[in-house]
């Protein structure tokens, strides 16, 4: 099967009027939403906003994932995931190229009529259904790490190894599609390391809480808890990073009941929950793997 991901691009009007993009191919001579075939070593997520820069040459916003379609392409079966990804008004100037002759705005109903293909109209439909304006909440496990018999310091000063400091600086690019306004971080060394390149890059100052760390959540775990939940109602884009005893306490603490049983995957070093809530609850949750 072929994997290929998009994005489902929308803007907000001064009047607030929720607009989506949809692009012309003049190969195809089609109107569909921008999307493309995953690459060697590429994430789908990756791919999704390589592929809407390359052929809208808008940088958005990425937010929910919507979901995935299949579908017949040339006697080949194709699946293809899509994000919501959202762009200032300001920013939502179109590149022409070669692939994209014209892009056109329009309200979704406009967009479902003139959809060339049904899987970009279940994509719209379904992007319709949902809250569209959402904030992000990444919850990140710390990358790789010294093991704890190969340290002889307190384990509150164990560093990232080789693999770990290059999966931080990996970060910055997995993590280019979402909007980040403030970084959080367990105080311990291996998490104020991981999140470090990544906030040069940004522009962004960290704010280091022991509240994230192991040793306290061994004393109480209810501190962290309560501090992902006053942060859960801030209406901005938020990174915690933290350690993997603590993250699965703190996701079921600030999920709503109707997400209570998501079956909890175990993030690996430099894998994420990605959160997403409308004043503060929550409406979503994806993960994001740096490793697929």
């Amino acid at each position: 099967m072929m994997r290929a991901a998009g994005a489902l691009l929308w803007r907000e009007t001064q009047e607030r009027t929720i607009e989506i993009a949809l692009i012309h191919r003049p190969r195809y001579d089609d109107w569909t939403l921008p999307k493309g075939k995953i690459e060697q070593g590429e994430t789908a997520l990756q791919c999704a906003y390589r592929e809407l820069v390359e052929e809208t040459g808008i940088k958005a916003s990425f937010t929910r994932q919507l979901g995935s379609v299949e579908y017949e392409e040339n006697d080949q079966r194709k699946r293809v995931i899509f994000w919501a990804a959202h762009c200032a008004l300001n920013a939502s100037t179109f590149i022409a190229n070669e692939e994209v002759d014209q892009l056109r705005w329009m309200p979704c109903e406009e967009a479902i009529e003139l959809s060339t293909y049904q899987s970009d109209r279940e994509m719209i439909a379904n992007f319709q259904a949902q809250e569209q304006r959402t904030d992000t909440l990444i919850i990140l496990r710390h990358t790789k790490a010294l093991e704890r018999g190969d340290w002889d310091e307190p384990d509150s000063q164990r560093t990232l190894n080789e693999v770990g400091f290059d999966q931080a600086q990996l970060l910055i690019k997995h993590l280019e599609p979402f909007a980040i306004d403030e970084v959080y971080t367990s105080d311990y060394t291996r998490c104020v390391q991981t999140v470090t390149p990544l906030a040069h890059a940004r522009g962004l100052s960290i704010t280091a809480v022991p509240s994230l760390n192991e040793e306290t959540f061994e004393e109480d775990p209810s501190r962290a808890v309560a501090f992902a939940n006053a942060l859960k109602q801030d209406e901005k884009n938020i990174l915690i990073c933290s350690h993997n005893p603590v993250i699965p306490t703190m996701l079921r603490g600030i999920l709503n009941t109707k997400l209570k049983n998501k079956d909890l995957i175990k993030l690996e070093p430099g894998d994420a929950w990605i959160v997403h809530r409308v004043k503060g609850e929550i409406v979503g949750l994806d993960y994001l793997s740096i490793s697929h």
